[in-house]
């Protein structure tokens, strides 16, 4: 019993020790960097990374074309080539409801006789499918380039509708084409012309002038 004293008290300093070591704050961990004499320099303690944050911006998308099938989805007239499908339909509209225009329509496609074009004023927006169409694309020998063509010197304001249909049974490209400028109210002029021995009062509204 005697030689076991020493080793109790041993063990006692050891635990004491350990006890000590443990309830010790712990020094924070340095930052090492490859430099100076030594492997590493350690002199500042470690810094969390910046946290990464997500590129959240809205990312732009195109807006869809529409479908066509109907005068309230009508597509806007782009001067491109396209197709149109067998036996489809395909309206489109010229939107100017803030005066009067002198358009010009054109139809152009590799395959004759192919499409027909209607086209449909403002005032028959919802009666169209019952009223006949206020003009047709038809062959001008004055612009023998074009297969089909619709001009008015003077439309009203609005919305005006057309209509491509492909009567055949196969797909068909075509090109729809427009001249769209805007015109002055018609200016009205009053004159005397002899008719009958007698001088009889016209009034002319038939001219108009170009908006520079």
């Amino acid at each position: 019993m005697e030689n076991l004293k020493p080793i109790f008290v041993v063990l006692t300093l050891v635990s004491l020790i350990a006890f000590a070591l443990l309830g010790m704050p712990t020094a924070p961990a340095a930052a090492c960097e490859p430099g100076g004499d030594s492997d590493t320099t350690c002199d500042a303690p470690l810094l969390p990374h910046p946290a990464q944050t997500l590129d959240t911006a809205p990312v732009a998308t195109a807006t869809p074309t529409p479908l066509g099938d109907s005068h309230s989805s009508a597509r806007d007239i782009t001067d491109t080539w396209q197709s149109i499908g067998p036996g489809e339909s395909i309206w489109f509209k010229t939107d100017y409801s803030d005066g009067y225009r002198a358009i010009e329509l054109w139809v152009d496609s590799p395959v004759q006789d192919a499409l027909d074009l209607s086209i449909f004023s403002p005032d028959q927006a919802d009666t169209w499918w019952k009223d006949k169409p206020v003009g047709r694309g038809t062959y001008n020998k004055a612009q023998p380039q074009h297969m089909l063509t619709w001009v008015s010197t003077y439309a009203q304001a609005g919305v005006w509708y057309l209509l491509l249909q492909n009567h055949t049974n196969s797909p068909v490209s075509y090109q729809l084409t427009s001249n769209i400028s805007a015109v002055d109210a018609k200016k009205c002029h009053g004159y005397w012309e002899p008719l009958g021995g007698q001088s009889v009062y016209w009034i002319d509204c038939g001219h108009y002038t170009e908006v520079p």
